[in-house]
């Protein structure tokens, strides 16, 4: 049955893909119908990598991360969310702390620390894995702008600690969501 659902959700998700290609390139926006395209090819690979049981990608982590490179890439940036709906950059900041720290709370769970149960050792960890991932987020926007003349960190210094903070609280989150769990 599980299997059955998460096929369900993959067609949906390849649906929404290849509408949004189609649509774009309907109305010859090809620069926004490369963003669903990229999109549809990372979804591939993550689909690969979740078929090959790879111990990390769960089911959870599996549709989460579909959803969110759906919700980044073609939401976002093809239909432009980031410009229509105010606070939309900061919720999917939000949301990547939570996917972060679940990312690292299976990583060490997977490689056995023999640490695990000491919890501030698992806070530390999933603490700097999180906010690592964030650096490298803005360190992305950042390159987007000065190499491809784009205006993904609208507010400069302002936009990059706003984002880094709404990452600090997604994780905050998830930490103590975890610590309750060892």
């Amino acid at each position: 049955m599980r299997l059955k659902k998460i096929n369900y959700f993959d067609t949906a998700i390849c649906i929404i893909y290849l509408a949004s290609i189609g649509y774009f390139l309907f109305n010859k926006d090809y620069k926004n119908a490369a963003l669903p395209t990229v999109a549809f090819i990372i979804n591939l690979i993550l689909r690969w990598a979740y078929s090959k049981n790879l111990l990390i990608l769960d089911n959870s982590l599996y549709i989460v991360g579909s959803l969110f490179i759906l919700f980044c890439l073609v939401f976002g940036s093809s239909f432009r969310l980031y410009d229509s709906i105010k606070h939309y950059d900061d919720f999917l900041h939000f949301w990547s702390g939570f996917i972060t720290v679940k990312i690292g709370f299976t990583i060490i769970k997977t490689i056995e620390i023999s640490n695990f149960n000491s919890k501030l050792l698992v806070i530390i960890l999933l603490f700097f894995f999180a906010m690592g991932f964030a650096s490298i987020c803005e360190i992305v926007e950042y390159s987007l702008d000065t190499i491809f003349k784009m205006n993904t960190q609208q507010g400069g210094l302002t936009d990059t600690m706003n984002d880094m903070i709404d990452a600090l609280f997604g994780s905050i989150i998830m930490i103590v969501y975890y610590i309750k769990k060892i």
